[in-house]
This record gives structure tokens, sequence and C-alpha cells, in this order.
């Protein structure tokens, strides 16, 4: 159903950019308005959104990990009873955008206004380089373990944007963009999130065992794991993008443009590309 969706929309926004190509091709409209066919490429990251990912990873990787181990461990050790638990992550971020983009100026080349649709792939990597545990018992046990962890997502997407160019006229020019796109909820099921954890239990100085937890699920799966412990995961019905970003374009020979911008895509985008005007 949400992949459904996602088709319906691309759908609906390719015809209307054809609807748009046909009623340039118009005599009148052709003497006015023109057409930029371009292509783009970025890199992404969240790392600016650090402290508020973290608490949300850790609170999600506790899910998965706390009670799996507890239960390894008391499969040797039965009588052992929880006494504390505290987790400590550290994350980076990194990915890339790639995406082909049609957009018009009803205007014409000395216009400022522009509309856009676009076809998007972005890859968005969280890594999880350093997990630290610690699990304490009532009777004195004491497990420590390390690991790491990550969580890929790579939705393609379609986006309906307008470009605001700031002086047209100049051979090289600042201009704004705002825009909006989604993907198929189905996303979230191509997802992967996993971890791996491995640590020694110890009781007065002496290492009585080692262990070791370690999964791969999806965000849907993790999603039904957290509601099952009782826990609020939020996944909405389609992957959401916001697009705010401030670039610069320069006429590099005529109808050739290269552009330069910035800004905020999911988290944050520097990305450059090449625009070709087409009538």
């Amino acid at each position: 159903m949400r992949s459904k969706s996602l088709t319906q929309l691309v759908v609906i926004l390719i015809l209307f950019c054809f609807s748009l190509l046909s009623a340039a091709t118009e005599p009148e409209a052709k003497s006015k308005g023109h057409f930029e066919l371009g292509i783009h490429y970025g890199s992404w990251s969240i790392n600016l959104l650090r402290s508020s990912i973290e608490d949300a990873l850790s609170d999600a990787l506790q899910t998965q990990l706390k009670e799996p181990l507890l239960e390894e461990i008391q499969k040797d050790y039965p009588e052992i009873e929880e006494k504390s638990y505290s987790q400590e992550i550290s994350f980076d971020s990194g990915g890339d955008n790639f995406g082909f983009e049609l957009r018009w100026y009803p205007k014409g080349k000395d216009g400022s206004f522009s509309l856009g649709f676009s076809v998007e792939k972005t890859s968005m990597t969280v890594s999880i380089p350093d997990i630290k545990v610690t699990l304490e018992s009532t009777q004195g046990h004491v497990f420590q373990g390390e690991g790491t962890g990550y969580f890929d997502i790579a939705p393609v997407s379609a986006h309906l944007s307008f470009r605001w160019d700031i002086k047209p006229s100049w051979r090289i020019n600042p201009y704004i963009i705002f825009g909006f796109g989604i993907a198929g909820g189905s996303v979230f099921d191509d997802s992967e999130v996993s971890y791996s954890v491995s640590g020694t239990l110890v009781q007065l100085g002496q290492v009585l065992d080692t262990y070791e937890q370690s999964d791969t699920m999806s965000l849907t799966e993790l999603k039904e794991d957290m509601e099952s412990e009782g826990k609020d995961f939020y996944l909405p019905g389609v992957f959401p993008f916001i697009q705010l970003n401030i670039g610069v374009k320069g006429e590099i020979t005529k109808n050739i443009y290269l552009l330069l911008d910035i800004g905020v895509w999911d988290g944050f985008m520097i990305r450059g590309g090449l625009a070709i005007r087409l009538f």
C-alpha cells in the first residue's frame, strides 16, 4: 500500500511536468518560459543533531540488547538478578545524494521563480563505532562489554521544490530553495539496523564467562520489538523529506550552468550540480 501511494504520487508529478512541457511548447509560452534539465550529487550527514540522535539510538539499542543479554547470562547463572544497567554510545553519520531534476521557469531566463520536480536517491548511514555496556547483578556479578553498530537506509524519493534566483540577470547569482519529497514506507522494511557487543562476566575479580550479543533487523522489526516492550517507536506511513537550501548558480557557457548549495535535507547536505537550459 505504501509503495502504491508513492507510485501514484510520482505518476501525478510526472504528468504535471509533462503538462508544463506541453504548455511551454505553445508559441506564446515558448517565447517566454523555459525548462532546465539538471543532475546533481551531494554529501549528507546528521552530525549537527548529535545529542538528540545519540539519545534515540541509545534507547533503541537498550531495548534490543539488555534483555537478551541478561537472559543469555541467566541460562548459565539462573540466580543472577539485575541490579543496574548502563550504556554509553557514540555515533557518526554520512551518506550521499544523487538526483535528476526538471525545472520550469514561467518567465524565462530573466525570471526569478522556478518550479522543480526531481527523483532522488539518498543513502544515509549512521555508524556507532563505540558501544560500552555495564550490567550489575544483586549477587555482585559485573558484565562489561564493548561493541559497534550501524544503521543504513537508502530511500528513492519524489520531490517538488520552489526556487528563487536572486539577480537572475547576473552571470553568477545566489538562490534559495524550499521543497519537500516522500519515499514509500516500504523503505523501512529494506533498512538495516545491526549491532554486536561482546564482553566478560566477572565476580569478585574472577572472570566467570564471556558473552556476545548481535543482531540485524529492519526498522520495521525494531519498531515491533520496542512496542512489544511497551515503548513508543513512531514510523510514519511514508518517509518524508524537507529541503531548505541556499546556493549559487553560475553560467559557464551559453545555456549551461554549474550549481552549488548547502542546507537542510533531513539532515545537512552540501551538493553540486549541472543544469542545461532546454529552450
